[in-house]
């Protein structure tokens, strides 16, 4: 099996733990080896596996931006000069309120999500597009509701082996 292909094989202990480390990126080895009836060992060989062959790429942290002040999330929709679009992802990677950023094929090459301290807050937005080079046409989205963010496994398009 090559890096990046699209169906790794997983067991059921390494889906487990997958599921679990999905559910709280705290769960310790311990408390995963007493659910999966394994070793301590066993659990940890087989979480470092997973990061070696990519599957696991980072644990992290997830905010509640509204706690931290954020009212709100835009999606932007630009159409940049090609040439343009390196620079424009430099600055964007340099803006504190770009969540995150996406090269795009379709009607829009970029595509990125700001984070609004406030909804008065459009005239920065504005003054960051306007930063940026060789911007064709735009668009936004207001993210009125999250409705879902799931981790998931996509189960379908995965080969688990079950012994």
């Amino acid at each position: 099996m090559y890096k990046g292909d699209i169906l790794h094989i997983l067991d059921q202990y390494d889906y487990k733990i997958l599921t679990k480390l999905m559910e709280s990126g705290r769960v310790s080895f311990s408390k995963m080896s007493r659910d999966l009836k394994i070793s301590d060992v066993a659990v940890k060989k087989r979480f470092e596996n997973l990061i070696s062959k990519g599957i696991i790429k980072k644990i992290s942290v997830e905010l509640d931006y509204k706690v931290l002040g954020i009212e709100g999330e835009i999606l932007v929709f630009l159409k940049c000069e090609p040439l343009a679009l390196e620079k424009n992802f430099n600055t964007l990677q340099e803006n504190d309120f770009v969540k995150t950023a996406y090269k795009t094929v379709g009607d829009y090459n970029l595509v990125f999500i700001y984070l609004l301290k406030n909804f008065s807050q459009f005239s920065v937005l504005d003054k960051t597009i306007a930063k940026m080079n060789g911007v064709i046409s735009s668009s936004l989205l207001i993210i009125t509701k999250k409705v879902f963010d799931k981790n998931t496994i996509p189960k379908t398009s995965l080969q688990i082996y079950y012994s």
